[in-house]
């Protein structure tokens, strides 16, 4: 099964920023820059970016150290941006909201940004927009339910956290980010959003985002749970196994 998705070319680049450092994906490569203590100036980013010739010009920049808020269009107020966050991560000073207006899907995806980071990032790439891994995966995700009866659970596997994403047809349901170090921490949280949302196996399918090494035990567990499981875009070509999110590594949305 797959997921709309564009056919990447030599010019497009990814940046994902995760908790500890930055992964620029291209078309054939992937290179993880590390932060320790302090971020980095413009001119050690830029100095990198030349050694492992990253100078793509279709750039795009994810945002996925921290959770996200989706709040309906009609209800959503632009001077409520940090209120709206205090539900799903604490007030840190360093961070400043953004947001990202999905107008087909009627939501507004509210997320925080490091704030040293960002200027970084646009001092390197003036013209680059800052976007939420949800709001990147939103309208995919919401085009691929419509029109089916049955409520479907996503699940995205990356590095330390998982995201899930449940729609009712092309309605978004909830969304949410979960710690895991193991399979069992995995199916802890599942089980809850189950409960939570008295979802019985026949009544949803699940949906896994990909289909990678480093989670066979996640995939064994979850079809002993639910047997209606299955992969979207499961098999991508040239995939590094240590990724940090490999299914944001050659998803591309249109």
């Amino acid at each position: 099964m797959q997921l709309s998705s564009k056919n990447t070319t030599p010019n497009d680049l990814s940046i994902l920023v995760h908790k500890d450092g930055f992964s620029f994906c291209t078309h054939e490569q992937h290179h993880f820059f590390e932060i320790e203590t302090t971020p980095p100036t413009a001119e050690s980013l830029q100095s990198f970016l030349n050694y492992h010739q990253l100078q793509q010009t279709n750039i795009r920049l994810i945002y996925m150290n921290a959770p996200s808020v989706s709040i309906p269009l009609p209800l959503f107020d632009e001077q409520q941006l940090e209120h709206y966050l205090k539900t799903a991560v604490e007030k840190d000073l360093k961070t400043t909201p953004q947001k990202n207006v999905l107008k087909a899907l009627d939501q507004v995806v509210v997320f925080n940004v490091n704030t040293a980071w960002n200027k970084l990032f646009k001092e390197v790439f003036p013209k680059v927009e800052a976007t939420h891994l949800s709001a990147s995966l939103l309208p995919s995700l919401s085009k691929f339910s419509f029109g089916k009866a049955r409520k479907n659970m996503f699940v995205h596997l990356r590095k330390d956290y998982f995201d899930l994403f449940l729609f009712q047809g092309g309605q978004l349901l909830v969304q949410n980010s979960f710690p895991h170090k193991n399979a069992d921490e995995f199916m802890y949280y599942l089980f809850y959003v189950s409960e939570q949302f008295y979802l019985k196996p026949e009544q949803f399918d699940l949906y896994f985002l990909g289909k990678y090494l480093p989670y066979s035990d996640y995939y064994s567990g979850t079809q002993e749970f639910q047997p209606n499981s299955n992969y979207i875009n499961p098999l991508f070509p040239a995939i590094d196994a240590g990724h940090p999110a490999p299914f944001l590594q050659s998803f591309y949305p249109e």
